[in-house]
C-alpha cells in the first residue's frame, strides 16, 4: 500500500504537469492579445490627439459603519510614464475623500492579466470616447482660434527684430584720459 506522501507527491506532480501546460497555453493567447492592443496603440498614437479619456470597467462601494469605501477600475487612452497608449488604473480609496484614493495605473499590456481581460469588451466604448472628445476639443479650439489670431495680429509690429544691430564702437578711454 503507498503511503500518503508517495500518493501526494504523484498528485502534485501531475497538478503541476497540468498546470504548466495550461499555463504555456494562457500565456500563448495572453501575447496575442498584447499584440493586437500594440496595433490599437500604434493607429492611436498616429492620430497625435493628446486627449486623455477614460471609461469605467468596473466599480464597487460600500457603507459600512459609516466609513465609504470604493474601488474603480478603467479602461482609458492616456500618457502613463511618459508613454501615450492604452492604459488601465485601479482606484481604491474612501467616498468622503476620493482624491486620496491609492492609484495605480499601466500600459494596457503591462497591467494584472485578469483586469486586462475584463476591460477589453470597452474598447469600443473608448474609441467612441475619444471621437466624442476630439470633437469637444476641436470645437473648443476653434471658438478660441479667432481670439488668438486677434491677439497674435495685434501683438505683431511689437516683436522686436530677430536681428538686433551691434551698437558702434566707440574710442575706449581709460582712467583719467581726455
Amino acid at each position: 500500500m503507498p503511503s500518503d506522501s508517495h500518493a501526494l507527491s504523484e498528485r502534485s506532480s501531475a497538478f503541476y504537469s497540468q498546470l504548466l501546460s495550461v499555463a504555456e497555453e494562457l500565456n500563448e493567447v495572453s501575447d496575442e492579445l498584447g499584440q493586437c492592443i500594440a496595433q490599437i496603440d500604434a493607429s492611436l498614437k498616429k492620430l497625435n490627439l493628446g486627449i486623455t479619456v477614460w471609461v469605467r470597467v468596473d466599480y464597487w462601494e460600500a457603507d459600512e459603519r459609516g466609513n465609504h469605501e470604493f474601488w474603480e477600475e478603467l479602461l482609458g487612452y492616456a500618457k502613463i510614464n511618459g508613454k501615450w497608449g492604452v492604459c488601465l488604473r485601479r482606484l481604491d480609496g474612501n467616498l468622503c475623500d476620493p482624491d486620496a484614493a491609492a492609484q495605480e495605473e499601466w500600459l494596457f499590456n503591462d497591467a494584472p492579466r485578469l483586469l486586462r481581460l475584463a476591460a477589453i469588451d470597452r474598447i469600443p466604448e473608448l474609441i467612441e470616447r475619444l471621437i466624442a472628445q476630439a470633437k469637444l476639443a476641436t470645437t473648443k479650439i476653434q471658438s478660441k482660434l479667432v481670439d488668438a489670431q486677434t491677439l497674435a495680429a495685434a501683438l505683431n509690429p511689437l516683436v522686436p527684430p530677430l536681428h538686433v544691430p551691434r551698437p558702434s564702437k566707440l574710442p575706449i578711454r581709460l582712467g583719467g584720459q581726455k
